[in-house]
């Protein structure tokens, strides 16, 4: 088995297909996955391929990361955060996800990030999500939906 500096090296996206899908497939096993979201070293070129192992994990397991996940939105330019973003969208345990929604509406709101706020609109898509927001949480996002 490979430790997380050996498996991170192998989700470089300049490594060939082979050896970042050999990355994927061992990354699977490993229990903690608090090193693949948004992670910081060695560089971005690591992070579409940790979203590719994010995506398949239950709600339970992302549950503790949801704010993070919600920052990867951010730019939707940043390797991976669409993945993650369509993740979101189908992430069922939505009165965990709307408490971390409300929290990164409020900064993005309060830096006027009206990107980041698109982004996040998009998660309305989620329709089991827009009961449990707050309806300054929904008006906010709504302004920025455009589906």
């Amino acid at each position: 088995m490979c430790n997380i500096d050996e498996i991170m090296d192998m989700l470089d996206w300049n490594n060939s297909a082979e050896i970042q899908q050999r990355g994927i497939e061992i990354a699977k096993y490993i229990r903690s996955i608090n090193a693949f979201v948004l992670p910081m070293n060695p560089s971005k070129s690591v992070w579409e391929n940790c979203a590719k192992i994010l995506v398949d994990k239950p709600d339970e397991i992302l549950n503790p990361y949801l704010f993070r996940l919600l920052e990867w939105i951010e730019d939707l330019n940043w390797p991976g955060a669409l993945i993650v973003l369509d993740r979101l969208k189908k992430f069922t345990e939505t009165e965990m996800l709307s408490f971390s929604v409300e929290n990164i509406v409020r900064i993005a709101s309060a830096t006027n990030n009206s990107i980041w706020l698109g982004n996040l609109s998009e998660l309305l898509d989620n329709e089991n999500l827009i009961p449990v927001l707050s309806d300054d949480t929904l008006s906010k996002l709504k302004k920025h939906y455009n589906n």
